[in-house]
């Protein structure tokens, strides 16, 4: 009596587990350690040549934004301390003949006002979240070069530095001011093109 040959079926699984029979006859790949192991290599090879995503980060937008505020303020700061050390004095065209007393102790006030509005400029720049001052600040400021068309008005011309002061106070804190909303927008706009981008990226399908 003769013994019976095994199958394909049967003798596919008897090859150590690296092949499966099915119903058919078919053999298909196993799941052994060694087919596992390949997997896990070639889905970290897929993985280490997607590209990496940019991050953005809002903060990239407001690095010179902030570090011309700060110059702002230190500039302020730095000419209200030598008004208030030299007095009316320090002023151009200025003849430095008898001292009002009154009109110096009013200068130096100012002077000393002059360091407060360039120490809030440096102020908002650091902790930024008090940016919503910073409208307040520039109108302080834009008041002071009003200040100035008055004297003009009234007084007479006065030096060309002073002129070129009382522009600047005009100019700079509306142009300030735009800047700031302008960035605002700006950043609002790209957060929410960069959320919507990470959002659909996670709700891709598998096969996309």
């Amino acid at each position: 009596m003769t013994t019976p040959t095994p199958g394909p079926a049967e003798q596919s699984h008897g090859t150590g587990g690296s092949r499966k029979s099915t119903p058919g006859g078919q053999s298909t790949p196993g799941t052994g350690r060694f087919s596992r192991r390949s997997k896990g290599k070639a889905a970290a090879s897929d993985a280490g040549r997607q590209p990496a995503a940019r991050t953005w980060k809002s903060s990239d937008d407001w690095g010179v934004f902030r570090t011309v505020v700060i110059a702002v303020g230190v500039l302020i700061a730095g000419i209200g301390i030598y008004y208030l050390v030299t007095g009316t004095a320090g002023v151009a065209e200025t003849s430095g003949g008898a001292v009002n007393a009154s009109l110096e102790s009013q200068f130096r006030f100012f002077s000393a006002m002059m360091v407060g509005v360039g120490a809030a400029f440096v102020a908002i720049a650091i902790k930024f979240q008090w940016a919503n001052m910073l409208w307040l600040v520039c109108l302080m400021v834009f008041l002071g070069g009003i200040g100035r068309v008055l004297s003009w008005a009234f007084s007479g011309t006065p030096h060309f530095t002073l002129i070129i002061l009382m522009i600047l106070e005009l100019a700079f804190p509306p142009a300030l001011l735009v800047w700031h909303r302008f960035i605002a927008k700006t950043s609002a706009l790209k957060s929410e093109i960069h959320r919507g981008r990470a959002g659909g990226e996670g709700s891709a399908p598998a096969g996309a």
